[in-house]
């Protein structure tokens, strides 16, 4: 009886086996749900960092804007200064403070022109001469073809000496537009990237004409008021109690205060003056395409445009170091264009005597930036945009300052050891020729008169209204003018002597040669 049971037990046991669907090998249990992480706040620590900053760059101040905006309004996320308006002075800087903003200023001119496209007044693509007939180049079918969009995208191949035409010449904007009649090409036209700040002068200029105003009344009554900018214009401010910056600029590597620089003759290029207030309210209208608090400023289709990559830049090698995440940086209008961790990045740079300063967009993120600073040091608001980008995107923190400062150290210790070297080179104490046979009137296509004369038991050239230089013997057949603008430093002179000894023209480094009208 037991043996049957066992047997009928083990029958039913195969049946139910045999009918059961067969069993699933064991699995690993399933990790544990994870509450999401708390997003970190992407301005935390940006007070003690911006603080750090400052110091390591031994710089007085700089103020930051950060916005959200979208064409449904957006708003001012952080509008702040840090350290004060002078090194060593007690004024701080505020969200309020106005500093030229330099480069930044181009942004302003390619969205005025803008305007003017969608009034039906200018094209992108008209040539410049069509609403400019006195605008030539030293090659005439560039003179002839060359557009306001290749102006605006810095694609005209133009020699860089053009910019040597405002910077400490003294002329007017009238003349350094004449003057680019004599620049020749460095490479064809549309060929590379050519940064000319000359040819954004010579842009609103021509929108200055379209518009029968000055291109300062053109940017002011139609884009600053309508964008509520009232801290913002054009030139130095009367001096009193004004909230403005001050320049500060290296000089036998200390860091002291400057006078500020006159752009004035390069205004569309470089000559606004404006607040970290305001500027976030440019980044706002920007993010908005255009518009800002339910007013239409700039049409859709033109900020499109601004933002569209128009001439190939490339990224230096440095560069791809710095920005490992980066595959391409392209010229729009007025505006860079950079792929950063899979967003596109539209930003701009300035730098002028004293001061710099970054701007950049992520209009995916509906993100806008912007660090001003009074020192010169790129390296610095342009850090700062990067590490407020990484903390709004959640990427793993990096010493943008640090990095930056270890570039602009690297670059000035080059530039110092190029200055020692040139004057190591020096071989002689005496002049190449008597002054009898060198001084006297020059004449240079590009700078006008040039005027070689004995000045305080020494030489002098002067030429353009007011470019300065003593002369001093360097080598024979040489001579070393050191220029009184800091900026331009120092040039070697070279000279072309006749069979009497007589110079007959001389060489002046990067401004060309010079060539005597009065014996």
């Amino acid at each position: 009886m037991l043996r049957r049971s066992a047997i009928l037990l083990a029958a039913l046991v195969a049946s139910a086996c045999a009918s059961a669907p067969p069993r699933k090998p064991d699995l690993p249990a399933p990790p544990p749900v994870e509450a999401p992480a708390a997003r970190v706040d992407p301005l935390a620590g940006l007070d003690v960092y911006a603080a750090e900053t400052l110091a390591a760059w031994k710089a007085p101040g700089m103020a930051i804007a950060v916005v959200r905006g979208d064409e449904t309004g957006g708003h001012v996320v952080l509008a702040r200064g840090y350290g004060t308006r002078e090194l060593g002075g007690a004024a701080p800087v505020d969200a309020h403070t106005r500093f030229p903003v330099a480069s930044l200023t181009k942004t302003f001119t390619a969205a005025a022109v803008g305007k003017l496209v969608e009034d039906g007044k200018l094209g992108w693509d008209d040539p410049i001469k069509r609403h400019f007939p006195g605008f030539c180049v030293k090659d005439t079918h560039v003179g002839a073809t060359l557009s306001i969009r290749d102006a605006l995208a810095h694609r005209s191949g133009l020699e860089e000496s053009a910019d040597l035409l405002w910077i400490g010449t003294g002329f007017d904007r009238g003349e350094v537009i004449r003057r680019v009649c004599e620049v020749g090409q460095a490479a064809p036209l549309r060929a590379k990237f050519s940064y000319s700040n000359v040819l954004y002068a010579v842009t609103g200029e021509l929108a200055a004409r379209a518009s029968g105003q000055t291109w300062e009344e053109l940017v002011t009554s139609r884009l600053l008021e309508p964008a509520g900018m009232r801290e913002s214009g054009f030139g130095a401010p009367a001096p009193g109690g004004e909230n403005m910056a001050s320049p500060h600029a290296e000089r036998d590597g200390v860091l002291t205060r400057i006078t500020p620089r006159d752009v004035t003759n390069i205004g569309p290029a470089a000559g606004l003056v404006s607040s970290a207030h305001d500027l976030a309210r440019w980044l706002l209208l920007l993010l908005g395409r255009g518009a800002i608090e339910g007013r239409r400023v700039v049409a859709a289709d033109v900020v499109a445009e601004l933002f569209t990559p128009t001439t190939m830049v490339g990224l230096r090698p440095w560069q791809k170091e710095l920005y490992p995440e980066s595959h391409f940086l392209a010229q729009g209008m007025g505006f860079m264009l950079q792929d950063y961790r899979g967003r596109l990045v539209v930003w701009g740079t300035g730098g002028i005597d004293g001061f710099s300063c970054s701007m950049a967009l992520l209009p995916e993120e509906k993100l806008g930036i912007v660090v001003l600073s009074n020192v010169p040091f790129t390296g610095l608001p342009e850090g700062m945009v990067f590490r407020l980008i990484d903390a709004h995107l959640g990427a793993p923190p990096k010493d943008w300052s640090g990095k930056r400062l270890a570039l602009s150290l690297a670059s000035r210790a080059r530039g110092a050891a190029a200055r020692k070297e040139r004057e190591s080179q020096r071989e002689t104490t005496a002049l190449p020729v008597p002054v009898e046979k060198l001084e006297g009137r020059y004449a240079s296509p590009m700078f006008g008169d040039a005027v070689i004369e004995p000045r305080d038991g020494g030489l002098r050239l002067r030429f353009a209204n007011a470019a300065r230089a003593t002369l001093e013997p360097f080598r024979p057949g040489a001579l070393l003018a050191r220029f009184e603008d800091a900026d331009l430093g120092t040039s070697i002179v070279t000279f072309t002597v006749d069979a009497r000894g007589v110079v007959t023209s001389f060489s002046l480094e990067d401004h060309g040669a010079f060539t005597r009208v009065t014996r």
